[in-house]
């Protein structure tokens, strides 16, 4: 009798800590449960975060510039002009200051071409004729440079090119391009315009084509 009474004692004494370690393990159970549902419910937030993200349309690409096209350079000038050269380099007579491409003498009065930065420091100055032009002859309507007294081909006295210009039987049509290919190189065999009266590669005295 005495022990089963001793039993109920040590029952009594234990239910209440039986009863606390449950209730700890029910807390603990529940909170990593909770845990457990905030982080589900955290990763279910991101993915739909990662979605919208995704979902939205793509910024249209940037059309590029569109590359300018290089304009091939012609022949220009009251020189008579030779043969319409595609090139970039622009070349300026010193004595009429006619300016050509793809020359490398004046077809007006076969005169080698110069840069336009080396006449008076720029084309702006050199085209204001603020120093001397050259000279030129009467008879071969060459020009040469200042310094000459007279023409090397034929022997008769220079001019300046002012007096030249302003005393010279006035042709019309002889200042621009008759646009008539009828003059031909005989050195080297190149065609011009029948204004054309020297050729740009050598200077040679042109011929009307038969």
């Amino acid at each position: 009798m005495s022990g089963f009474r001793s039993l109920t004692s040590v029952l009594a004494t234990a239910e209440p800590m039986l009863i606390a370690v449950i209730g700890l393990l029910v807390l603990v159970i529940f909170g990593l449960l909770g845990m457990a549902f905030v982080v589900r419910r955290r990763s279910r937030v991101v993915d739909n975060i990662t979605d919208q993200v995704r979902a939205l349309p793509a910024p249209p690409p940037q059309p590029a510039p569109p590359r300018p096209r290089p304009r091939p350079q012609m022949i220009r000038g009251g020189g008579g002009g030779g043969l319409a050269v595609a090139t970039s380099t622009a070349m300026v007579c010193p004595t009429c200051r006619t300016e050509f491409h793809g020359m490398t003498y004046c077809t007006r009065d076969a005169r080698r071409l110069v840069p336009p930065e080396e006449m008076l420091g720029g084309p702006l100055r050199a085209l204001a004729g603020a120093k001397s032009a050259g000279l030129v002859c009467m008879a071969c309507r060459r020009a040469y440079e200042p310094g000459l007294r007279s023409c090397p081909h034929d022997g008769n006295e220079l001019v300046p090119f002012p007096v030249y210009n302003a005393t010279r039987p006035r042709k019309r049509g002889t200042t621009e391009p008759a646009g008539v290919i009828a003059r031909i190189c005989p050195v080297c065999g190149a065609k011009y315009d029948l204004n054309a009266r020297f050729c740009g590669h050598d200077a040679g005295e042109l011929v009307v084509i038969n």
